[in-house]
């Protein structure tokens, strides 16, 4: 972590929602860094969201977070795209936690995080927020259409439908991007204007929304996000020709479930 690709950050669409976070810095920031950054997120105790090192703290993650706002961040991309994520939607950063939180306090003995914990640390690590306005695009994601959606309709990108990224791993595998690469999405319906509006309006909008929806318990499995191959996003991977499109290893049909599937 010694460079800071700031061409990277400034010209791949990905990082539209955490560039003005990631403008602040030209090199990798350090703990006197985050201890200088302003306050933006506050847990669901009221606790003021900061980050330090991991050594710093002796409660379970999710609990130092929500009891005294200490985020255990190490100095590498993955807690550092983290910290970004903390900035640019604070509101479900926090929501999330509070949900891991109260799932835990519910059952302190239990072994296994349950389905709907799952669930929140598989958004929080490669969830995209998936904004829409045209219910045949969401349709074409849903049914695995990825010529329809990536191809035929690749003028609707930004327009009609869009994707911003929540998981902090998605920016971190973006910095070396692999055919392969699929996050898990999370749609919203939002209306038509929301195109049109600047970055940090639209990401105000998806974290009210999105801390809406997992206070009120909407996030109760995995199987609700759908699967999104996002190097298809047009505009996201240099090499989106038909031979790219064509890769059904990569742009896989829809599986049909079994009815013993969970």
């Amino acid at each position: 972590m010694s460079d800071w690709p700031s061409e990277l950050f400034e010209n791949h669409p990905a990082f539209q929602p955490i560039r003005a976070h990631l403008s602040r810095f030209s090199a990798p920031p350090n703990y006197q860094d985050w201890a200088a950054t302003p306050v933006v997120a506050h847990s669901a105790s009221g606790a003021p969201i900061r980050f330090v090192p991991s050594e710093q703290i002796s409660e379970y993650y999710e609990l130092a977070i929500y009891q005294h706002g200490q985020v255990a961040t190490r100095l590498n991309w993955h807690d550092t795209f983290n910290a970004m994520i903390w900035h640019a939607f604070p509101l479900s950063k926090s929501a999330l936690n509070a949900m891991h939180h109260r799932i835990i306090a519910a059952d302190p003995a239990a072994k296994a995080r349950g389905p709907a914990r799952d669930a929140a640390t598989l958004f929080d690590e490669c969830g995209f927020i998936l904004p829409y306005c045209d219910e045949q695009l969401l349709d074409y994601l849903i049914a695995h259409e990825w010529t329809e959606l990536f191809v035929d309709h690749a003028a609707a990108w930004g327009q009609r439908i869009s994707a911003f990224s929540f998981g902090h791993a998605n920016f971190e595998h973006l910095l070396a991007p692999f055919i392969g690469l699929t996050g898990k999405c999370w749609p919203v319906k939002v209306q038509a204007d929301f195109f049109q509006r600047d970055t940090a309006s639209q990401c105000q909008e998806l974290d009210q929304i999105l801390a809406r929806l997992i206070n009120d318990h909407c996030l109760q499995k995995p199987r609700q996000l759908p699967a999104l191959p996002y190097l298809g996003i047009p505009g996201w991977h240099p090499q989106q020709n038909a031979s790219f499109y064509e890769n059904r290893q990569y742009f896989r049909k829809k599986r049909i479930r079994s009815p013993n599937d969970h």
